[in-house]
């Protein structure tokens, strides 16, 4: 097998058509837990490389969990197609989970504390995350805490004054988790048994994903100024227009139908991010004032990974 070949083959494996979401996550947290402010130290860039490395990590544990059940439904994987050996995808799975934990350690212990605390939920995932519900559970505790850890390291490293309060913070993680729990109940549906087994899931699983997108547009901190609202706003509504038209449009399901759900559901997650990032800085009152700071600049980055990510999942699909 050529040295190109191999690549494209650890690409799919490592799913690095979700690199941009993962990273928009910690992004978003940073400038949460620093009122609208990018950290000035390196900690940011510690925090994103973590974050690199235990989703993908995870990512390639999952597979080496599933490649029993892989070899029977899916043979092009990977793994089952042996393009990728088990033990070589097992040692480098496992290496990016710890090398996560000591670049969360480079920032300081309670940042070491949180990657460790969101390993041991990845790793539960890979695992222990079967069922219908147990695994989309895991998997929005996985991302919200990902979320979670951009702001915490942003604290870590002084911004505490700057920071939202944390109830607001904890609102944007409930809301995160309902809105990926409810997208993976989604994608679940890819895998089931006949067409009969999809039933409504999808429609309302979908409606509840757009809802907690709306939410999310209307969230501020407790100074109870707006953050830049019709941009965010608008934002949301785009965002959720998909979502709502696609639970709305069919009255059966097929696991195709589910697919295509979740494909819309997983590019929408670079919305919610852009999102938290424009409520992370209460002083947004105006589209200027928006250009001109970390979190509207940010936001407008993270919206650029949607061409990026189209691109990846061409050679890297997602699922």
């Amino acid at each position: 097998m050529s040295t190109a070949s191999r690549l494209l083959a650890w690409g799919r494996l490592a799913r690095l058509s979700l690199a941009p979401s993962a990273l928009a996550d910690v992004a978003a947290g940073l400038l949460l837990g620093g009122g609208g402010a990018w950290p000035a130290s390196k900690g940011a860039a510690l925090a994103l490389g973590a974050s690199a490395c235990v989703y993908h990590g995870g990512m390639v544990l999952n597979d080496w969990a599933d490649r029993g059940e892989d070899a029977r439904s899916r043979p092009d994987r990977p793994l089952p197609s042996g393009k990728v050996a088990p033990t070589a995808a097992l040692a480098v799975g496992a290496t990016l989970i710890v090398g996560a934990v000591a670049l969360a350690w480079s920032v300081g212990p309670r940042a070491a504390a949180w990657m460790a605390g969101l390993a041991l939920l990845v790793l539960a995932y890979d695992f222990l995350g079967r069922g219908r519900w147990v695994g989309p559970a895991l998997l929005g505790a996985c991302r919200a805490t990902n979320l979670g850890f951009g702001w915490l390291v942003a604290r870590e490293l002084g911004a505490e004054e700057a920071s939202v309060e944390s109830s607001w913070g904890w609102a944007f993680l409930a809301l995160y988790f309902v809105y990926v729990a409810s997208v993976s109940a989604v994608a679940r549906l890819e895998d089931a048994g006949s067409d009969d087994e999809v039933g409504q899931t999808p429609r309302v699983a979908l409606a509840v994903a757009a809802l907690s997108l709306l939410a999310v547009a209307w969230l501020s901190p407790s100074s109870g100024v707006r953050v830049a609202p019709l941009l965010s706003l608008s934002l949301s509504l785009l965002g959720a227009f998909a979502l709502l038209r696609e639970a709305a449009r069919r009255k059966s399901w097929t696991r195709s139908d589910a697919g295509r759900a979740t494909g819309l559901g997983l590019r929408r997650l670079l919305v919610f991010s852009a999102l938290v990032a424009l409520a992370s800085a209460p002083s947004l009152r105006d589209a200027r004032s928006v250009l001109e700071s970390p979190s509207g600049l940010a936001a407008a980055l993270i919206l650029c990974g949607f061409p990026l990510s189209a691109a990846l999942r061409r050679v890297f699909p997602p699922t």
